[in-house]
């Protein structure tokens, strides 16, 4: 999935991507809670930016494009909040993404690669 974009950016001097997490619980029973304000940031962002949440991929609901000319990945984990990290840190993924910084804030509060 991100080797297309990982090609387009890996020339020359291009930026590299970013994969941004917006934790939540599936489901409609956690709409609108505070459960879900990272699906709710993933769903606004990608509206702004234009870009399509539409691909399935290592337990989570992705969306890809470009803000500027920066790369952007957008993921919401489709396993319950405990069970997050089956999504974001999965060999699938790291191995296409192969991230450069893990950035985990231990309150809970957000997930960067």
């Amino acid at each position: 999935m991100f080797n297309t974009i990982s090609r387009r950016c890996f020339c020359t001097v291009a930026p590299r991507p970013w994969l941004f997490v917006g934790l939540g619980n599936p489901g409609d029973k956690y709409k609108g809670t505070r459960h879900n304000v990272g699906f709710e940031m993933i769903d606004a962002f990608a509206e702004s930016q234009g870009i399509a949440m539409d691909t399935v991929h290592c337990k989570a609901i992705f969306g890809k494009g470009f803000v500027g000319d920066v790369p952007v990945f957008l993921a919401k984990p489709q396993t319950y909040m405990n069970l997050s990290g089956e999504s974001v840190v999965n060999d699938d993924l790291l191995t296409d993404y192969q991230p450069s910084k893990l950035r985990i804030d231990q309150s809970g509060l957000h997930l960067l690669i």
